[in-house]
């Protein structure tokens, strides 16, 4: 695989920290994914040779983005099985501006991403640099993203 500016700025926003309600157990899906971003962040940034360390600015700016776009949710967002749900608002409508939400909500998101990647343009401009898997894991990053065959977030 390869990855560009715009994989390092959605890095950046998938590995920003946010408080836990509830501490995973460390073999959790949700504890080995906040990891996988923590360490694609460490290769990327490392491999790109990017820092924002002496552009507190810009830093602070990364954080606001990255916290907006973590946060960024729409009403049926981590809705595992909603088929209760489904059928009391069944033909009433909800459904449907629920839909919409969730194009909106998309399209928010890719936004962040990009202003993401503008932030880090001004920080370093892009040249079209390209990092692969190989390099990554050369560095010992597993660019592999886990997942959990079993569904079980926790």
């Amino acid at each position: 695989m390869e990855y560009t500016r715009r994989d390092l700025a959605l890095a950046y926003l998938n590995a920003h920290e946010m408080p836990e309600s509830v501490p995973s157990p460390p073999e959790s899906l949700a504890a080995r994914l906040k990891t996988y971003h923590q360490e694609l962040l460490r290769g990327l940034r490392h491999l790109f040779d990017f820092s924002l360390q002496d552009e507190p600015a810009l830093q602070f700016f990364l954080r606001s983005v990255a916290r907006s776009y973590r946060t960024n949710t729409y009403p049926l967002s981590g809705l595992l099985e909603g088929g209760l749900l489904f059928q009391r608002v069944e033909g009433t409508g909800t459904l449907e501006i629920c839909a919409e939400l969730r194009e909106t909500h998309e399209q928010t998101q890719e936004r962040h991403v990009d202003l993401a990647e503008m932030i880090l343009a001004l920080a370093k401009p892009d040249n079209g640099e390209v990092v692969t898997s190989e390099q990554l894991n050369a560095i010992g990053v597993d660019d592999v993203e886990p997942t959990d065959p079993d569904f079980e977030w926790y």
